[in-house]
């Protein structure tokens, strides 16, 4: 999503821009790309697997060590596949958003003469592009340059990360107000790592239905227990309970209905929730990769622009306690709604694609 408004950017500026996506092939990827009318090739690349689980617990894996193992000889078919792309195409620039299939793609790029500019989302920069970095010509950061270790500071640029259109706010947006009659509350997950925040809901269900209006995004694997659970209910409950597996452009009507949002660390969901000034409780998935999502919201918990509740915490009453104590004290809703949203830059797609273009020496119009 964050490419997607990088690309109008880019065909705002210059209209004559010819874009090619490269990607992993995935159903959703194409979807999009193809209702966006973008030309893409897919590139079968492996990855490293790593989940921030300390040294000896990811040496000592055996199923992920095979898995890595085993993606060895399809990066070297991603590098060729590269190369080939970058010869036919001939790119001016290329951009990387990070992710395994970046890295092939950077190091063709770099190996013909190709300028290649990368983004990093979260505060801890990815394994493909602490890769690139060296070779880069510039590193767009979506937090402040001073929160990165890294050998190449000089290259980082603190733009932010970019969203969709749809989620700037209009200009006479105001900061969050809950409703005290009964709360709007939007949970959700993500297709990772959402069964303990499910979980959670599930086993206390009715004592969320009694005090909240609930909207929860449960992801595939969930959907079909939702509803089972929502069956269940007593009848005088039900309508304050609508669970969904996905939503894609009934996303921003969610957020606008929240009156407070949970969710996990990924960056794209928290510059939506700094975009429309949203207070909220953020989960971090202790699987992620560098433990990255704890770090994202550990370093806006700090700033008081979130609230942060490891998983270990959401257990039993954990989670609907610390909703309860937030939504009755409207003045750190307040707070909250106000201070996020300063992290949240309305010209980080356009800031990025004049980068790119200057990268690429094209003259913007």
């Amino acid at each position: 999503m964050p490419v997607l408004a990088v690309i109008a950017s880019i065909r705002a500026l210059h209209k004559d821009s010819q874009i090619l996506f490269v990607c992993s092939g995935k159903p959703n990827e194409i979807a999009l790309l193809e209702a966006n009318n973008i030309d893409y090739k897919i590139v079968p690349s492996g990855k490293y697997r790593r989940y921030g689980r300390g040294f000896l617990h990811e040496i000592t894996d055996l199923k992920t060590q095979f898995q890595n193992i085993a993606d060895v000889p399809r990066v070297a078919r991603g590098y060729s596949y590269s190369r080939k792309i970058i010869r036919q195409f001939k790119p001016d620039v290329v951009f990387i958003k990070g992710g395994y299939v970046g890295l092939p793609v950077g190091m063709a790029a770099t190996r013909a003469g190709v300028p290649i500019v990368l983004h990093e989302s979260d505060i801890v920069m990815g394994k493909a592009n602490s890769r690139l970095a060296k070779s880069a010509a510039a590193v767009a950061v979506s937090f402040p340059t001073s929160s990165y270790e890294t050998k190449f500071k000089d290259k980082l640029k603190y733009i932010g990360n970019p969203v969709r259109p749809e989620f700037y706010p209009s200009s006479d947006s105001k900061p969050n107000k809950i409703n005290k009659q009964k709360p709007n509350i939007l949970i959700f997950a993500g297709s990772q790592g959402a069964e303990a925040i499910n979980n959670n809901v599930f086993e206390n269900l009715e004592l969320y239905c009694k005090s909240f209006n609930l909207l929860h995004i449960t992801g595939e694997q969930g959907i079909e227990r939702a509803r089972y659970m929502q069956h269940k209910l007593p009848r005088e409950l039900k309508e304050f309970y609508q669970p969904f597996d996905f939503l894609t452009k009934d996303m921003i009507a969610a957020y606008n209905w929240a009156d407070l949002v949970i969710s996990r660390g990924g960056m794209n969901s928290l510059s939506e929730i700094a975009a429309l000034s949203k207070p909220s409780i953020i989960i971090p998935l202790p699987s992620s990769t560098n433990n990255h999502q704890y770090k994202n919201a550990e370093f806006l918990a700090k700033q008081g622009a979130v609230r942060m509740l490891v998983q270990d915490k959401i257990n039993g009453l954990g989670l609907i306690n610390e909703i309860s104590r937030l939504v009755d004290d409207q003045q750190a809703v307040q707070y909250l709604s106000e201070t996020v949203h300063k992290f949240f830059n309305p010209k980080a797609s356009l800031d990025l694609a004049r980068l790119i273009l200057a990268s690429a020496k094209r003259e913007v119009r």
